[in-house]
């Protein structure tokens, strides 16, 4: 019978709850949450000699614990007197009723903590403790920290943890040879030392082995994928170099060589009869939809249908739009915009299934959407060119899927994936190696520079300017790295951010927040009426950072800064300079920032050019700072660095060698039964 999360001491039916709002609803689950960072208690030293910041683990006993409330105010504190062989010491903890109820004078406890210089002398505020004499999980030791929620502890979890290691056990599935020239311990161990590390030494062993699991796991995926796609058929859709010459000689600006270039080499791709697979990588505003609409043109060309898939019906509608207005002087294309929300035909509304009914008899050529719009029950009539944007988990599955979706079977669709990341070239081409390339480094004539600034002084200064562009009826974006105020992590929340605003100059403007805890209507609401101009500032958390086009948006402020990695800070800076209007981006650290930190953001002050920025990104980095690479662009792993450019190597190497032997890895079954389970995880296939 198998260990269930409920057997874990301290888990009970309200905790199970709360973890399978982490996604952990089995204790394999719970074993594969890699903790977000360490503590390091595995210094133990004597009263005597500590100094204040230092962290550290002391051995002590009791002299006494009490409890005294403060005046007016919810808040009690519990005060406790401890000593060793060499000096005593007062530790504090606020709101400590566990303490208060688990220590007891003469009791010999591990206290670990940071110790800090008060008016009343060294202190310890709100240390962890343990009883001594037991096995120590949470003190003397580097200790795990997770992410919590609900009614979750640390504590809790790491003791929930630790049993579940000595009864669960997790199963080896690396190839005993890869193991062994790459020098990996075995997964049982990486399990054990990734949440109670020895050492720092077996930490890194750890470390090592997991990060390469996942990009082995992650390079497998695309290889196979990709092998299994190229044995498929495709629609053939010759080149029509006229019909390419009169697209670009109608549009109301000249193509760059870039563009011309990209669309050659998708043109090339189309006529083969083996499904596209192409990634084109843009810098924001580098066109890359007048690059797709060209093969959608020729897709149409041939009675050939095209679907665009993007994140949000803000940015679906933007789209249709866009598209509407290129092909506005082709009266043979139509152009179809169906979301949740949307059902609309060249900008005349129709119902779901009067639009439906068009798409399946063949009477709409482009249809945009989100992804629901492959999910739901629309049938195409010949679907053979799919479009999607910021997402390359797309494999054989998904469009053969889509293939089971069409009147008249064409094969699968080609696929075109567009980035708004620029990644540096030798990265991208490890990470998505299965792909062909396009990249658009060249920007349209006429677009101005964002001008970018950082803010260590006076704020006040600032918010006057920005101030002046609302008055001139231009928008404003506030970022943060935070929802909610916290004590762990010294920087403003979008609420403490609109205090702030509402209280200065810019009180006088419509300000409204946006966040990830709102509902996916209440997001699309609030973008509407920003993009509509009904609002004059918007403070966000990231969820703005892709899906929306705000041409009126001359100014982005981020606050907290340093917390983002120099692409997503790129990107970020790329919501505003969409006209012809000239926009400015703020930076604010939200305190002292390391030297690496504001040299980084110093590089966005000094370049515009996503992809030189993405060079300067992979040089200021170190194979372990994961910092900012959970963003759009890049694969989300747990623990692995999408930067650390030599194992993401060894691990392409790895995976194009057991692909070649055995594509299906019937050789290696635990291989293929964990590189299954993985597919579906992710959708890729």
């Amino acid at each position: 019978m198998p260990f269930s999360l409920s057997a874990l001491p301290g888990i009970g039916p309200k905790a199970v709850q709360d973890l399978a709002q982490l996604g952990i609803h089995t204790c394999k689950d719970l074993l594969f949450r890699i903790p977000r960072r360490y503590q390091d208690f595995s210094s133990i030293r004597q009263i005597a000699f500590i100094t204040p910041g230092e962290s550290v683990t002391l051995r002590v006993t009791i002299e006494s614990v009490s409890e005294r409330r403060i005046k007016g105010r919810k808040l009690s504190i519990t005060e406790a007197v401890v000593f060793d062989e060499s000096e005593s010491l007062k530790v504090v903890w606020f709101n400590g009723k566990y303490a208060m109820k688990n220590l007891r004078e003469g009791m010999q406890v591990q206290l670990s903590g940071t110790v800090e210089q008060t008016k009343y002398g060294l202190q310890m505020r709100q240390p962890v403790y343990e009883r001594s004499g037991t096995k120590a999980l949470h003190t003397g030791r580097i200790v795990p920290v997770y992410a919590l929620r609900g009614s979750l502890t640390p504590k809790r979890l790491r003791n929930a943890i630790h049993t579940a290691i000595k009864h669960v056990g997790v199963d080896e599935w690396l190839p005993e040879h890869i193991r062994n020239q790459e020098s990996l311990i075995g997964l049982q161990e990486a399990i054990t030392q990734i949440h109670f590390p020895d050492s720092g030494e077996s930490l890194a062993l750890a470390k090592k082995r997991l990060s390469f699991d996942e990009l082995f796991l992650y390079e497998l995926a695309h290889l196979q994928s990709s092998s299994r796609l190229k044995k498929l058929p495709a629609p053939t859709i010759p080149i029509r170099e006229e019909l390419l010459k009169d697209y670009a000689s109608g549009l109301p600006f000249t193509l760059t060589g870039a563009q011309k270039k990209a669309i050659w080499a998708i043109a090339n791709d189309l006529e083969k009869g083996v499904p596209m697979n192409r990634l084109l990588e843009g810098d924001v505003g580098a066109g890359k939809t007048v690059v797709a609409a060209a093969a959608m043109r020729l897709a149409s060309s041939e009675g050939i249908q095209s679907a665009m898939l993007v994140p949000t019906e803000i940015l679906a509608e933007q789209h249709a739009q866009s598209l509407g207005k290129i092909f506005n002087a082709v009266d043979d294309i139509s152009v179809a915009l169906l979301t949740r929300s949307f059902a609309r035909l060249n900008e005349e509304d129709l119902s779901r299934s009067e639009l439906e009914k068009k798409i399946k008899d063949g009477e709409v050529q482009i249809i945009v959407g989100t992804h629901a719009l492959i999910q739901d029950s629309t049938t195409f009539h010949t679907l053979g060119l799919v479009i999607i944007d910021e997402q390359h988990r797309f494999g054989v599955r998904q469009r053969q899927a889509l293939q089971q979706k069409q009147e008249k079977d064409l094969g699968v669709p080609h696929l075109l994936s567009m980035t708004a990341t620029p990644i540096p070239r030798t990265l991208a081409l490890t990470i998505y190696g299965d792909l062909d390339i396009s990249i658009l480094d060249e920007m349209p004539k006429g677009r101005l520079p964002v001008k970018t600034f950082l803010v260590t002084k006076e704020v006040n200064k600032t918010f006057d300017a920005i101030s002046l562009e609302l008055n001139k009826g231009h928008q404003a974006f506030f970022i943060c790295p935070l929802i909610d105020e916290s004590d762990a992590i010294q920087a403003k929340s979008v609420h403490m951010l609109q205090e702030e605003l509402s209280t200065s100059v810019l009180g006088k403007h419509k300000i409204a927040i946006l966040h990830g805890r709102m509902s996916g209507d209440e997001k699309e609401s609030t973008m509407r009426q920003f993009a509509n101009h009904e609002i004059d500032i918007l403070i966000s958390t990231t969820v703005i950072e892709v899906g929306v086009d705000v041409p009126n948006a001359t100014v982005m402020f981020v606050e907290g800064a340093e917390r983002f990695g120099l692409a997503q800070l790129h990107q970020l800076r790329g919501r505003v300079g969409r006209s012809d209007k000239q926009s400015y981006c703020y930076l604010r650290p939200s305190g002292f920032v390391s030297k690496q930190s504001f040299e980084r953001l110093l590089c966005l002050t000094r370049s515009n050019n996503g992809f030189e920025l993405a060079e300067m990104d992979l040089k200021l980095r170190g194979p372990g700072d994961r910092q900012g690479t959970n963003q759009t662009g890049f694969p989300e792993f747990q623990i692995a660095n999408v930067f650390d450019v030599n194992l993401l190597s060894k691990t392409r190497d790895w995976a194009k060698t057991l692909i070649q032997e055995d594509s299906n890895l019937e050789s290696f079954p635990e291989l293929k039964n964990r590189l299954d389970a993985y597919t579906e995880t992710i959708h890729f296939e």
